[in-house]
């Protein structure tokens, strides 16, 4: 399916997505330095490297424990005041960490906040992309993941870090407010987005237990996404995606130290070679996408992106690494872009939440795996075989998982296609979800 574009100069994604990309601006810049900002916090009280990795390990726990749940409430609730809600814990739990500072803290309170940010990131990054449907038309739905992947990329990953170290070195106290005052103002700025209708939501049915109608609710989400070949195989294609990343990346400091002989400047620009890529692809992606067939564009992309895995694991040079790991990063958005956008207009409007929460266990569920594997074949072969393989690995499983389905499969993509019954009995469940698309 060719998609074409809107005639030059046409604002095709309106007021209501501004104030959300501003708002996801304001966030995104917290991310970036809260991020930095409590490894920082920790290392310099207590530098051991386990509890290091178990602040990141409680920072990510969220996803593992409240991903599904977290899909069910953005289809029950307004995505709105989700995503206010969250912003506003944030600032409140940072905020409250300058108090706690202020009176000499502890590093249960750092594990505590962490984990608290955490849960709100799990919820916001959940009901954010199952509102964007109800706010931007669906054939810019590509223009308009693009554009909130672009300050993703350049706050959280280039220009994060920095002011974290900065703020830091003016003080504990300054570095938390200025987390909490960027989530708060990403509150106020979703004000903005007052007037947007919210999409049909699904009630628990009456007399049902809190439990039963959660899992019920679940039930019903996962059965849409198994029964509907295209969701099915882009989210096995995410999930080694997820895998192999997580392998090369946690070894791409090795690579960096011991084949391409960088110290600690060269390795961190490597890193923001990698980020200009990611930036690069959130420009590209959408311009591809009104030319190409998704499908065409997402397998290809997978292969590409392998190819350069293996590209960067056989660099003997830095500059040929910077180049792998540049394209790397455009491929990796050429991915994200497109397939999030077919999920988006694939789940019908109340089952938006759910398709999204299924969407980032399996991307991010197997994140944890990877890096052990990783580790594990660096040890017992090499760290340039974990590039080799992980990338041919890639290669080989895009093709497998993706080559079987045709691009007729996405005719179904609209809601109106794929509607889901809003009865909530087991038989009427059933019948439905032995469709196919």
């Amino acid at each position: 399916m060719t998609k074409t574009g809107a005639p030059a100069g046409t604002p095709v994604l309106g007021s209501r997505f501004r104030w959300l990309w501003s708002s996801s601006v304001a966030s995104n810049a917290g991310d970036g330095v809260t991020r930095t900002l409590l490894p920082l916090l920790v290392v310099a009280s207590h530098p051991q490297p386990m509890v290091v990795a178990g602040l990141t390990a409680v920072n990510m726990l969220p996803w593992l424990l409240f991903a599904l749940p977290a899909g069910v409430l953005a289809d029950r609730h307004d995505r709105r005041r989700i995503l206010l809600i969250s912003n506003l814990t944030r600032a409140a739990a940072l905020l409250a960490a300058v108090g706690a500072f202020a009176a000499g803290t502890s590093l249960a309170v750092l594990f505590v906040l962490s984990f608290v940010l955490g849960i709100a990131e799990t919820l916001a990054e959940t009901a954010a992309p199952a509102m964007l449907p109800d706010i931007v038309a669906s054939e810019h739905l590509e223009l308009a993941n693009g554009r909130l992947f672009a300050p993703q990329v350049i706050l959280n990953e280039m220009a994060g870090p920095p002011l974290a170290g900065l703020l830091v070195g003016a003080g504990a106290t300054l570095a938390l407010a200025t987390g909490g005052a960027l989530y708060g103002f990403a509150a106020v700025l979703l004000l903005g987005l007052a007037g947007v209708k919210a999409a049909p939501r699904t009630a628990p049915p009456p007399g049902t237990s809190a439990a039963r109608s959660m899992w019920q609710d679940l039930r019903t989400g996962v059965s849409f996404v198994l029964t509907r070949a295209a969701l099915t195989r882009t989210l096995a294609a995410s999930a080694l995606y997820g895998l192999v990343y997580s392998a090369t990346f946690s070894m791409l400091v090795l690579l960096a130290y011991r084949t391409l002989h960088l110290h600690a400047t060269g390795y961190g620009l490597l890193l923001t070679a990698g980020s200009v890529g990611s930036v690069a692809g959130t420009w590209l992606a959408p311009r591809l996408s009104r030319r190409l067939p998704t499908l065409v564009m997402a397998q290809w992309s997978l292969i590409l992106s392998g190819a350069a895995y293996v590209g960067l694991g056989l660099a003997d040079h830095v500059a040929a690494a910077g180049a792998a790991i540049f394209c790397n990063g455009v491929f990796m958005m050429s991915w994200n872009i497109p397939v999030l956008s077919l999920r988006q207009r694939f789940a019908p409007p109340e089952l938006q939440g759910r398709v999204m929460s299924v969407s980032r266990l399996c991307s991010w569920g197997t994140m944890p795996i990877g890096a052990a594997l990783g580790g594990l074949l660096a040890r017992t072969t090499s760290v340039t075989t974990v590039f080799v393989s992980s990338g041919a690995v890639l290669i080989l499983g895009s093709v497998a998982l993706l080559a079987p389905l045709r691009q007729d499969v996405l005719t179904g993509e609209q809601p109106e296609a794929a509607p889901v019954p809003r009865q909530h009995t087991d038989t009427e469940r059933g019948e439905h979800d032995r469709g196919t698309v």
